[in-house]
């Protein structure tokens, strides 16, 4: 018996030792201020919308254990949404790609500290044509009986033209949660994002524009925003292994839903930074992209 144990734990050391040198590792932080006040029991009505500072943060590993099965965690904290951690299977099978695993909305709530649910996601890609993708996920249950519950959705198409990858998609995503009341966060996104690159340049930009909405939902009353936005990301490989990320973005145009409007006197904007960093596993043989480039 103490021999099989042994060997099993053997094994898992093993197998989480090969995995610690083949990920992908990203992380993102970052703060904004497009937002309500989750705390509010009431609505803004006929005042002044002025935003509310929100924290951003995301951290992803992600691997690919073959050339068709991956895996991608992810643990997130999203101004609608609040607290996510993911985990999911991927599988990729030529011009199809699936995911499916658990989602975890944690910490969102004093009387239920953990809510399961699942997330899910269907692709088909044409590497350097185009590519379409279906994703979503929700919680388990009933807000009311489970004090909160979130959802969303998400659909991209994207194609290829010389040195630019083009993606049109559409977001939503709502987070419900009940203690005396009913209380309902939701937004909605639409948008084009460019991704500008070049062949042998260390660096590239992104460009996203589009229309976005807030809704806040109470039992009698509900306050919306809207917005025009454009917003930029850079990615600069420092080495091959590490490459730094920037962005923001801002409303060049907000207007509520009558008789809520917005504070002239404020700005509102989202801005992040963060890195990709690669892991090589250690029996890869890593060729540096210089000497890729010779071959």
């Amino acid at each position: 018996m103490i021999f099989w144990k042994k060997k099993y734990l053997l094994l898992i050391v093993i197998f989480l030792t090969g995995k610690l040198f083949s990920l992908d590792l990203m992380v993102i932080g970052g703060l904004g201020n497009f937002s309500f006040d989750t705390s509010s029991e009431s609505a803004i009505g006929a005042g002044k919308f002025k935003g509310s500072f929100f924290p951003l943060g995301l951290i992803s590993i992600e691997d690919q254990i073959t050339d068709t099965f991956g895996y991608t965690a992810t643990a997130e904290r999203d101004p609608v949404l609040r607290n996510i951690l993911s985990c999911e299977m991927t599988i990729d099978a030529g011009l199809l790609q699936f995911s499916v695993g658990p989602l975890f909305s944690m910490f969102n709530s004093m009387n239920t500290f953990i809510r399961p649910g699942v997330y899910t996601s269907l692709g088909m890609e044409i590497p350097g044509i185009f590519f379409i993708n279906l994703r979503g996920g929700a919680t388990f249950g009933s807000s009311i009986e489970n004090d909160y519950g979130m959802e969303t959705s998400r659909i991209a198409l994207g194609f290829w033209l010389p040195n630019l990858l083009s993606t049109l998609s559409v977001s939503s995503g709502k987070f419900s949660e009940f203690d005396t009341i009913l209380i309902q966060d939701e937004f909605f996104r639409a948008s084009y994002r460019a991704d500008i690159y070049a062949k042998n340049v260390s660096y590239t930009i992104s460009i996203e524009m589009g229309y976005q909405s807030l809704k806040r939902t109470y039992p009698a009353d509900e306050d919306l925003i809207r917005a025009v936005f454009i917003g930029f990301e850079t990615n600069v490989t420092i080495k091959p292994q590490f490459t730094f990320i920037l962005g923001a973005e801002a409303p060049i145009f907000v207007w509520g839903k009558t008789p809520l409007e917005k504070a002239k006197d404020r700005m509102f904007f989202r801005a992040f930074t963060g890195f990709r960093w690669n892991i090589q596993r250690q029996n890869d043989e890593f060729i540096p992209l210089e000497n890729m480039a010779e071959e």
